[in-house]
């Protein structure tokens, strides 16, 4: 009720139920209320629409779906169904479901190389979240099919013919490889000697051995796993699964599974031993293998004298050095950091949607500029040799640094031509010019030092107690773990010598 004082209306306060608690304070009004009111539940139309995005969750794979639903379910229970309804029309079917369907878009069946397998398409599609025990099963079925398709084309061929040494001819051989492999490409594989048969150059040997292995059970369950692991890891990148601020480099399945699989090693390679018939010595096994550049230490060592070799004959020769690093546009990268110092934020990157690239697309980028590189060198007279080092960004997307030596007076042409086809593509891009091409001279004697850090952290991370990792902020020494699941799933080389000669005693 209003007050009248001083001629004027004083208006009551804003809330007027209390709590029952005596409050002690400066102000009255920062006592703590009641709530003044509940969340609104779901609309009829609303309700509809969430289970129609939970049914299409629920069509995903296994980790997909456990990861969406579980998500779903803590923000409902934790906040409101209101904001799980958000949650489920705004984040994933407006920014992520697309990305989704892109991906699974670049994996799917191809329809265009054959026919044959199109009642398998459903099958195939469920390849990202398939258990071993099915996909032997799937394997054995495509290699069957392919043998009754070979035997069919053999008998059509006797028959045209006439002879059965008919078919031992290159001509033959080439027919029936063309039809078969034509129809295993459906898997998106590339069968052995494929380019060569498009050249016309395959021979009878070449034919046999290509078409033994699609006929083979255990190298159908080989392709499969392998296609199965790019597609999995795909997918978690594409719902932001890999970047700084849930797993860098590479999903914690990754990681899981290279640890797994490198413990499943050792432990068969412990149980087996060498045993010399004529003498009947017998060595561990495992000794012998960690006796070799199978073991991290030992590659580490190799890398290095490896560099260390490299720079001693540049001193030699006279010749200066550049550290080169190269970066592949922002189409590759799935996402990208906002702000700057600890306010840095990790957003999807919708520039990546319509092509949706893989970490091997964005490595094929950074080999095909560098052949461009390569020939403008030859081109214009210019030596250059050196190594790189393939690393990953905190998404997963490669980066290439370079340790090259080249004749100082050539040193500036070089560092333009690489500049002008690093910026090629894209180079009129926001940032292009600062992030995608970067050079630095070395100081003699110091070139080591540049790349050893790389070197360390792409193996096991020694020497690297304290330092932090650009890209994360996190140790150096525990990303080391990360980056070798992401190299071994991405099939990339540490370490690459680039227009070396082959040095050794004399």
């Amino acid at each position: 009720m209003a007050v009248k004082a001083s001629g004027r209306f004083v208006p009551p306060s804003a809330f007027t139920a209390g709590t029952g608690k005596t409050f002690t304070g400066a102000y009255a009004w920062n006592a703590p209320r009641e709530a003044v009111g509940r969340e609104r539940p779901l609309t009829r139309d609303e309700m509809r629409q969430v289970q129609g995005v939970l049914s299409t969750i629920n069509r995903l794979p296994y980790f997909l779906r456990s990861l969406f639903t579980s998500r779903y379910d803590y923000i409902r229970r934790n906040k409101s169904p209101v904001h799980g309804f958000y949650f489920l029309t705004s984040t994933f079917q407006r920014r992520l479901w697309p990305r989704i369907e892109r991906v699974n878009q670049r994996h799917e069946m191809n329809t265009d190389a054959s026919l044959l397998f199109l009642a398998e398409r459903d099958h195939y599609a469920r390849l990202p979240g398939m258990n071993d025990k099915e996909l032997k099963k799937f394997a054995a079925r495509i290699s069957s099919q392919l043998f009754m398709m070979y035997e069919e084309l053999c008998d059509a061929w006797v028959d045209a013919h006439g002879e059965k040494e008919s078919l031992f001819t290159d001509e033959a051989q080439a027919h029936l490889y063309g039809h078969v492999a034509g129809a295993a490409r459906a898997f998106n594989i590339s069968p052995l000697y494929w380019k060569k048969y498009r050249k016309g150059q395959m021979t009878t040997r070449q034919a046999y051995s290509a078409i033994a292995r699609l006929f083979n059970d255990e190298w159908w369950i080989s392709q499969l796993k392998g296609q199965r692991m790019r597609w999995h890891e795909a997918l978690l990148i594409a719902v932001g699964e890999v970047n700084k601020d849930r797993s860098p480099y590479a999903s914690k399945h990754a990681i899981r599974d290279v640890r797994a699989r490198r413990q499943a090693n050792l432990e068969f390679l412990k149980s087996c031993d060498l045993e010399n018939r004529e003498t009947g010595e017998r060595i561990d096994l495992i000794s012998k293998v960690m006796g070799s550049i199978s073991n991290p230490e030992i590659r580490r060592m190799e890398l290095m004298n490896t560099i260390a070799g490299i720079e001693r004959y540049a001193a030699a020769e006279g010749d200066v050095g550049m550290f080169i690093t190269l970066t592949a546009p922002s189409k590759y990268h799935p996402t990208r950091q906002v702000g700057k110092g600890e306010s840095k934020t990790v957003q999807l990157n919708h520039g990546w949607n319509d092509e949706a690239f893989n970490p091997k697309d964005a490595q094929r980028y950074l080999c095909h500029i560098w052949s461009l590189m390569r020939t403008a060198f030859k081109d214009n007279d210019l030596q250059v040799y050196g190594l790189r080092v393939v690393e990953p960004h905190h998404d997963g997307t490669p980066h290439w640094h370079m340790m090259l030596f080249c004749n100082p007076r050539q040193r500036n042409q070089i560092i333009e031509i690489m500049r002008r086809y690093a910026l090629k593509e894209d180079g009129d891009e926001r940032g292009a010019a600062r992030n995608r091409f970067q050079a630095k001279h070395l100081n003699r004697g110091g070139a080591a030092g540049y790349i050893a850090k790389y070197i360390s952290k792409n193996i096991d991370g020694y020497a690297l107690d304290g330092q932090l990792d650009n890209d994360t902020g996190r140790p150096l020494k525990d990303t080391a773990a990360a980056v070798t699941a992401w190299r071994q799933r991405g099939e990339f080389r540490n370490l690459k010598r680039l227009a070396c000669r082959q040095w050794g005693l004399p």
